[in-house]
């Protein structure tokens, strides 16, 4: 269910905080891991909270299901910008229309640069209980 999830839907909310907590909704694309890629302003809040504490909580969910039937993917891990090499080996990944994605635009001064989260855990509501409950899943 986790994996359908994740592989059904484009936009995960990012959560980040430093003196302040912050919500950002975000298009990612992932790779055979799990990870998760993303591009964004450095000067955008999540960024600057990232830059300070890589810890971030995320959830990916299709807003569109009936109320009281959805499910969706929560987890936390640690974020990063990328560089040098690792921005080369996550464009295997991230794919987009919304800017060439090339090195060349990835280092332009003042644009946007490309970010991987790394997720520890996996949670889903358990299909099982009766009630709203979280459990653990492992996708790897």
């Amino acid at each position: 269910m986790a994996r359908d999830i994740i592989r059904n839907n484009i936009y995960l909310t990012l959560a980040t905080a430093t003196e302040m907590p912050w919500a950002s909704p975000l298009f990612y694309c992932k790779d055979n891991k799990f990870n998760f890629y993303y591009i964004s302003l450095t000067n955008s809040v999540h960024s600057q909270n990232i830059a300070k504490n890589g810890k971030v909580a995320f959830a990916i969910f299709d807003s569109h299901q009936k109320e009281g039937t959805g499910n969706g993917v929560q987890g936390y891990g640690i974020a990063k910008q990328l560089k040098g090499i690792e921005i080369v080996d996550a464009l295997r990944y991230y794919r987009t229309s919304f800017i060439p994605m090339n090195l060349a635009t990835l280092r332009k001064v003042g644009y946007y640069r490309l970010y991987k989260i790394t997720p520890e855990k996996f949670y889903v509501l358990d299909p099982e209980a009766s009630v709203d409950k979280r459990v653990e899943v492992k996708l790897n």
